[in-house]
């Protein structure tokens, strides 16, 4: 299962995907889904669900505040976000 991390910017999402990269994870960023945007448009993190931690703790140590998380749960025509942070 994928999830998203919404952080407080665009250039942070960017930055916390280089990180990891760099580390060795498979992160991709996306658009925010219109569904769970707040701010109008912006980006965020797409990772599979077992990297959580990891992204929380590279943001952290970074100085990259990841301000919400959801889990992607996959619907007949559009996807369903629940917040797991």
């Amino acid at each position: 299962m994928d999830s998203l991390a919404i952080l407080d910017s665009g250039n942070y999402a960017f930055r916390l995907c280089n990180i990891l990269e760099k580390q060795g994870f498979e992160i991709e960023v996306i658009s925010v889904p219109c569904q769970i945007a707040k701010d109008g448009c912006s980006y965020c993190l797409k990772f599979p669900l077992e990297y959580k931690d990891e992204v929380m703790n590279a943001g952290s140590a970074n100085g990259l505040v990841v301000r919400e998380m959801y889990n992607i749960i996959p619907m007949f025509s559009k996807n369903k976000y629940e917040k797991i942070y």
